[in-house]
């Protein structure tokens, strides 16, 4: 029997087979796949043959659901190209190549060797290269490369890994299941942008509803090579990730890493680790929106910076920031409420664009509070504040080390300005502030009008600076409260006219 009647005859008496039961496909399979729950179920006993150009998506999905049926096991790919497409009308889901909502699966290659392509005319219709959906638990997968460079006609919703969609059936309850404890371990992506098409990220994560959240999501040591929109994108009801080690290169056509829970809801615990931030196209290479307690440490920004907005007990810590900035907003963009927020222990240097190292502000009626700003080391390049704030509800911006590389006759090295409301309860402490040449001031403090209401100036020192503490207001009561100032070494006297100075205790 020749090669390619051998393939049909095998596709067509695995799906046949599937339809009764897993074990009678494993038997007509005739091979090793399946030996049992946790075995290697290989797409090939079921009829694939990789680098033959030909669609391997039934024989590899016949194997992915043959794994789930036996209560768990490994769809083992081998090294070669092994092409795929999308699901025809009347599938489970039909907006994959691939899908699972299954248990206790891992879809494993052997290393970027193992190429899995999405390729062809998709009709302008959402496809997933895989998509893992409500229902599915235990899933990984792990050591291969998704290319759908070879895609045209694509959609907005095309994207090389789905996390969590809107694909249920009241029938099997997974209308009324999370998505849980997925792992998306060594994968390399190239999903570059189709043409005169639109097309997505490489990874999408999305908890449909409140009831088929995304929950305990790892993704690990991936390369993101180029994304034709986000390398993840992140929206509502995810729930507990995890994104370590990771690099995010220079052909990645928005954010790198983007979170935004939409609908007025908001996603908990993230934790974004060690990972690398090459150039981007877009303002920031993380933006992280409507986000409670989240981790972001140890990571490397060699383009852009990070933006949050909306956020709550987000720690900011370790991270190295070396940045060509394109606007004029922060290199850490805080906007909106920014409440426990802790910005602690970065090393910044900002070049480009003048702007701050670190802005918090309020957006659309949200007011940050209880921030702290401490023990960064801030390096500016430019005519621009090294730390910024307005309208801030009790900030503590301590032992940051801030240094001017150029004039900034308009630069001060921390600015906090009552604009949109008051400045409350503010401890400005044991900063140093220096400059090769003059800068405007190490503290500026000005009421325009919102007042200033329990301020603390202590311990500082400043070199290179026109004015030391300099303090201003548009309308009278600007400062009803003394300042505290204490233990400051001014390299100039203060220039605070407006306001008393009251030693501290």
């Amino acid at each position: 029997m020749n090669r390619s009647r051998r393939r049909v005859l095998l596709v067509t008496v695995a799906i046949a087979t599937l339809s009764i039961g897993t074990a009678v496909a494993v038997q007509a399979a005739g091979s090793k796949a399946g030996s049992g729950a946790g075995g290697c179920f290989d797409p090939v006993a079921f009829g694939a043959v990789p680098d033959d150009g030909a669609d391997d998506r039934v024989p590899i999905q016949a194997a992915i659901d043959a794994a789930s049926t036996a209560g768990g096991g490994t769809v083992c790919l081998g090294s070669g190209r092994w092409r795929v497409t999308r699901a025809p009308a009347g599938s489970y889901n039909r907006a994959a190549a691939l899908s699972t909502h299954g248990a206790r699966v891992t879809f494993s290659g052997t290393g970027p060797g193992t190429v899995l392509e999405l390729a062809g005319d998709q009709q302008a219709g959402a496809v997933s290269v895989m998509s893992i959906d409500p229902g599915a638990s235990d899933i990984t997968v792990e050591r291969l490369r998704i290319d759908t460079s070879a895609t045209t006609n694509t959609d907005e919703q095309t994207h090389a890994i789905a996390i969590g969609s809107g694909v249920c059936t009241t029938a099997n309850g997974t209308c009324s299941m999370p998505v849980t404890d997925v792992t998306v371990r060594d994968v390399v992506f190239a999903h570059p942008p189709t043409p005169g098409a639109r097309k997505g990220d490489c990874i999408r994560l999305l908890g449909n509803t409140p009831a088929t959240a995304v929950k305990r999501v790892t993704i690990t040591g991936g390369s993101f090579v180029n994304c034709a929109r986000s390398g993840i994108g992140v929206q509502r009801n995810v729930f507990s990730l995890a994104v370590l080690e990771n690099h995010f290169g220079e052909q990645i056509g928005d954010t790198a890493f983007d979170a935004v829970a939409s609908g007025g809801e908001w996603d908990d615990g993230l934790r974004l680790e060690g990972n690398s931030f090459a150039d981007s196209k877009v303002t920031s290479s993380v933006a992280l929106s409507s986000y409670r307690h989240a981790t972001v440490t140890g990571n490397t920004f060699s383009g852009k910076g990070l933006a949050l907005y909306r956020t709550e007990d987000v720690v900011v810590t370790g991270n190295t920031f070396d940045v060509t900035a394109s606007t004029g907003g922060g290199v850490i963009d805080s906007q909106n409420v920014a409440t426990r927020d802790k910005i602690t222990g970065n090393i910044i240097r900002r070049h480009g664009v003048p702007g701050p190292g670190i802005r918090i502000t309020p957006h659309s009626g949200g007011i940050p509070a209880q921030v702290t700003v401490t023990g960064n080391t801030i390096v500016a390049d430019g005519n621009a504040d090294a730390i910024y704030g307005d309208s801030v509800h009790e900030i503590g911006i301590r032992d940051n080390d801030i240094t001017f590389t150029e004039a900034a006759p308009d630069g001060s090295g921390i600015t906090l300005q009552g604009i949109t409301g008051p400045i409350e309860d503010a401890m400005i402490t044991g900063n140093t502030v220096t400059g090769a040449s003059p800068y405007f001031a190490a503290v500026r403090l000005d009421s325009r009008p919102e007042p200033f209401r329990g301020v603390t100036v202590a311990l500082n020192s400043s070199r290179g600076a026109t004015r030391s503490l300099q303090c201003s207001q548009r309308a009278p009561g600007g400062f009803p409260p003394s300042i505290v100032s204490t233990g400051n070494r001014w390299n100039v006297a203060p220039t605070c006219p407006v306001a008393t100075l009251q030693p501290g205790q």
